[in-house]
């Protein structure tokens, strides 16, 4: 990631901070990130009630015939109750090089993530997600389809390790429906209190001509200055080299602002 892009985003962020907390508190040593950057595995647990996270990104992704593409994802998380957490996210402004090169804003993803059981001694954190995936503005390279992405989060602490693990379907084009299976599983482990390391194996079913099957091996690190922020940069070997050779990637999580805090429960 070149020095503009990284400041660009560091700004975009710093700016989105400013404008919420005009109306909400501010974080503090209470609040604690739970990103689900920079792996494709997402987590199945929440930050409290009443908090408000952002995560976003740049990634850059080397094709076939000499070709590269570079995307900024966004995705903003507000968890409404212990429950349940509302997400809308994009994998934002998209740029093609190559023969054909192309921009545009991809699609919107939108929709609630459910909390279904703590991990306990056995049982690991289990979360649902149903998203509704909408096209933004027509552009010449972008196919526009509406889809539904579906998917099962499941979250445990093994000793010193902490998995993640997805499995999903993904519907692509609801009118004439192609459906996408997706797992990925990832291992994270801290070596310092505020640094960790993450391992992660994915893949992805064919999709054609919508969405092409793609799998790989993810390796990143990540760093917490403080518990409301996180830094994270890797890279991703792709497996078929017909989809793609190589990603790079870097991006922050954030907790700009808390809007309410859960009232403390009583002592039984």
């Amino acid at each position: 990631m070149t020095a503009p892009h990284l400041a660009a985003l560091l700004g975009a962020v710093v700016g989105l901070r400013a404008v919420c907390t005009m109306a909400a508190e501010l974080p503090d040593e209470r609040d604690r990130a739970v990103p689900c950057r920079p792996t494709i595995a997402c987590t199945a647990d929440f930050v409290p009630p009443g908090t408000f996270e952002i995560e976003s990104g740049a990634l850059y992704r080397r094709l076939p015939a000499n070709t590269s593409q570079w995307t900024f994802p966004v995705l903003f998380k507000l968890t409404l109750l212990d429950e349940l957490q509302w997400q809308v996210g994009t994998n934002g402004y998209t740029v093609l090089r190559g023969k054909t090169p192309a921009s545009y804003l991809d699609d919107v993803v939108i929709g609630p993530k459910l909390h279904l059981h703590d991990q306990g001694e056995s049982w690991p954190s289990l979360a649902i997600s149903a998203q509704a995936s909408i096209p933004t503005f027509r552009r010449a390279g972008y196919l526009r389809t509406y889809d539904a992405l579906l998917t099962l989060y499941v979250t445990k602490d093994l000793g010193p390790v902490h998995l993640d693990s997805n499995a999903g379907l993904n519907v692509w084009r609801v009118d004439d429906p192609i459906v996408q299976v997706l797992e990925a599983t990832a291992l994270t482990m801290n070596l310092l209190p505020t640094f960790q390391v993450m391992a992660e194996g994915y893949a992805f079913s064919d999709a054609s001509p919508i969405a092409a099957r793609d799998a790989g091996v993810l390796f990143a690190v990540s760093e917490t200055p403080v518990p409301w922020l996180v830094l994270d940069q890797g890279a991703d070997l792709a497996l078929f080299r017909d989809t793609r050779s190589f990603s790079l990637f870097v991006g922050v999580t954030i907790v700009p602002a808390v809007f309410w805090r859960p009232a403390p429960r009583a002592a039984r």
